[in-house]
């Protein structure tokens, strides 16, 4: 039986991939198209589609960076909705998240119970107060399978790692690794075509693992005028708190 902390700690249970999760197998559905006997123009016609699609997958990730680019820091309080493959509820909760770059996060969950999800910009610390026991990651090795980092830095060579596709109101970002337990990341904007600083505010984002489990975060009380104090971004182990270090 999962324990409270798994369920409810979304960074802990799906984008970084860090503790134990429920597998359940994945439906995947394939097309296959034939292309023995194309004709050359046939050939040419597909050739021009896929070509079209690359440049429609680039301008959506420079449209994705350009609006992320304007949001150097924020802070929100967030409600959240863990939905399994099939479609069941398996948890809600709610907490507050800072933002400011480059790396650094702050994710603390205040129901149904408290944890702590904190990146000082190298080390990724996950604190359960509830089991007295903190967990320390390196950042180097977490980042390039974490696609909800990338709200937090404006490294090419990182993006260089995903595909985004861009739909009327949402971005949605896929890792270009098949092997990646992150399958796919959804950012909602307030409105895609605001390109001012103080208008671009995130309202929710959404990211599905490979088990097919969904995690829905809303955001509310967006702030990007004020920064977030640096203290949010340390972390120091509590007294009598046992630190599993995997750095």
């Amino acid at each position: 039986m999962q324990s409270t902390y798994e369920n409810s700690a979304m960074f802990h249970s799906s984008t970084f991939q860090l503790i134990k999760k429920s597998v359940k197998k994945i439906a995947l559905a394939g097309l296959l198209l034939p292309v023995v006997g194309l004709s050359s123009a046939a050939v040419y016609a597909a050739d021009i589609t896929e070509q079209s699609a690359v440049v429609a997958k680039d301008s959506a990730k420079q449209r994705l960076m350009s609006k992320l680019a304007k949001l150097s820091f924020f802070s929100a309080n967030f409600s959240q909705r863990v939905i399994s493959n099939q479609g069941d509820l398996l948890q809600q909760g709610a907490g507050t998240l800072a933002i400011s770059k480059p790396n650094l996060v702050n994710w603390k969950t205040t129901s149904p119970d408290e944890t702590l999800i904190v990146s000082d910009g190298n080390t990724l610390w996950f604190y359960d107060p509830f089991i007295e026991q903190a967990s320390a990651y390196s950042l180097a090795k977490s980042i390039h399978n974490t696609p909800i980092l990338l709200l937090t830095s404006d490294e090419p060579t990182l993006w260089q790692q995903y595909d985004v596709q861009q739909t009327e109101q949402s971005f949605i970002v896929t890792p270009i690794d098949k092997n990646s337990q992150i399958k796919r990341l959804t950012l909602q904007f307030n409105n895609s075509n605001m390109t001012s600083t103080n208008a671009v505010k995130l309202t929710e984002f959404s990211f599905q693992d490979a088990t097919g489990q969904i995690s829905q975060i809303s955001l509310s009380n967006f702030n990007n005028q004020d920064k977030p104090a640096a203290t949010l971004f340390s972390f120091t182990l509590p007294e009598g708190v046992r630190l599993e270090d995997k750095r």
